[in-house]
């Protein structure tokens, strides 16, 4: 850090709890609730292969996250490994990449707590404006509450991750109890190819299994305590998704679920009454409270280090005075996505979603590929660092989770693809400008 931008220093207020909700509530959060009508739309029910096909492609991701964030704890997560790896222009891509997942993700989240909001009033659903204003509340409050310190953050999120995660797994196991096998014919009704699609969205799911390395400079014990939380995490949100969306394949015909704004709350409406379906919406709202905050949070954290380096606007590196925290990346982080909400007048509510969500697909698998790819090039460049399990490990797992991530990129489709080329490529302007900027200063 700069001298400005350590006074004052960041404070270790993150816990193994508080790592582990950081993960589950950035994992699970809006994704289940809406994700399973996109699904549905894209593969049928044979959308349950692709949430069992990226789940297992996700535990190698997540080892490999594991493992470097114990290895390298410092703040910024993917960048630090990538720069580490391949030097500026990589890291450089990576944080950009990472950051703009993050501010435009923002966007979906709030959006599906809207969506699951106007299931308890049809005025509340009639009205783009008050949604509009409604999220707007929302992002700029939680901003305000990350700004005053990350203890505040990480104790809202771990008392959201146990009001999220309780009634949704006794709801799932009561709408297993209704399984009807016949819910899944046809099983793939848009064919098998679709379920590469379909993988692409459920990426979205597991966005946030990498928090834990994130603001690794605020975490207890930081590398063990990063190695556990993440692992942890990864098996708790997995368990969700799996069982969630089984239990609503299972309960609704696939033409009602792809159409529905709420399809868990609707499914909990169909098999355990309309009690069931406002506790699930209720719920619903919860969670994405708890990936909004958690999101924020990461995006105030993501640009830190690189700013540092001189990568990025030195001031997204500052620190506040008081709360030790990065205040002005935590502005920026609820600006853009406020903006984004514009898009409420122009757009239905899953039509918002949706974009959104394949945008920040691509923004997000960019990082990955490239935290893969520094494990595999660092344990053979610093084979001292690694042990040997380390390194045999990293030999096989690394390549496989590249590959699985690969076959996600592959699944999100040319259109999105271009958008994502064309966000990349919107960073090399302030790359370039950045790097000449520090070399005049030096000069």
């Amino acid at each position: 850090m700069t001298e400005a931008a350590a006074t004052p220093a960041f404070r270790r207020d993150v816990s193994l709890l508080g790592v582990v909700a950081l993960c589950v509530g950035n994992m699970v959060g809006t994704s289940i609730y809406t994700l399973p009508a996109a699904m549905a739309s894209k593969a049928g029910p044979a959308g349950l292969l692709a949430w069992a096909l990226t789940a297992a492609g996700y535990a190698f991701v997540a080892i490999v996250y594991a493992a470097l964030g114990a290895r390298m704890p410092q703040t910024g997560g993917p960048y630090i490994f990538a720069r580490e790896a391949f030097g500026d222009f990589g890291g450089f891509i990576v944080v950009w990449s990472y950051w703009i997942s993050a501010l435009i993700g923002n966007a979906a989240i709030v959006t599906s707590a809207i969506a699951y909001a106007t299931g308890f009033s049809t005025a509340f659903g009639a009205s783009p404006l008050m949604q509009f204003a409604v999220a707007q509340l929302l992002v700029w409050g939680l901003c305000w509450l990350n700004i005053r310190g990350v203890r505040f953050g990480t104790r809202l999120q771990i008392v959201l991750m146990f009001l999220t995660i309780i009634p949704l797994l006794i709801v799932s196991v009561m709408a297993l109890g209704e399984f009807d096998v016949q819910r899944l014919q046809p099983f793939a009704p848009q064919g098998y190819g679709a379920i590469a699609a379909a993988a692409a969205l459920v990426v979205w799911a597991y966005s946030g299994v990498e928090s834990g390395t994130v603001p690794a400079e605020e975490i207890q014990d930081g590398g063990r305590t990063i190695k556990r939380g993440t692992i942890i995490g990864y098996v708790v949100a997995t368990i969700i998704f799996l069982s969630s969306a089984l239990a609503v394949a299972g309960a609704l015909p696939n033409g009602e679920i792809a159409v529905s704004n709420r399809p868990i709350a609707l499914a909990a409406e169909r098999t355990a009454g309309t009690a069931a379906g406002v506790i699930i919406g209720a719920t619903a709202i919860v969670a994405a409270l708890a990936t909004l905050n958690g999101w924020i949070l990461m995006a105030g954290r993501i640009p830190v280090t690189a700013a540092d380096d001189g990568l990025l606007p030195r001031g997204l590196a500052r620190l506040h005075p008081r709360y030790g925290t990065p205040h002005i990346a935590l502005v920026v982080a609820a600006a853009v996505p406020s903006a984004l909400l514009l898009m409420y007048f122009s757009r239905s509510l899953l039509q918002v979603f949706e974009f959104i969500v394949l945008l920040a697909v691509l923004t997000t698998l960019v990082p990955h590929l490239f935290a893969m790819c520094a494990e595999f090039y660092l344990v053979r460049k610093h084979p001292e660092r690694f042990t040997d399990g380390d390194r045999r490990r990293a030999y096989v797992v690394a390549p496989l989770a590249f590959a699985f991530l690969l076959f996600a990129l592959y699944g999100a489709g040319g259109d999105v693809a271009m958008w994502g080329v064309i966000t990349l490529l919107l960073g090399l302007p302030v790359y370039a400008w950045m790097r000449t900027d520090s070399v005049g200063a030096s000069s």
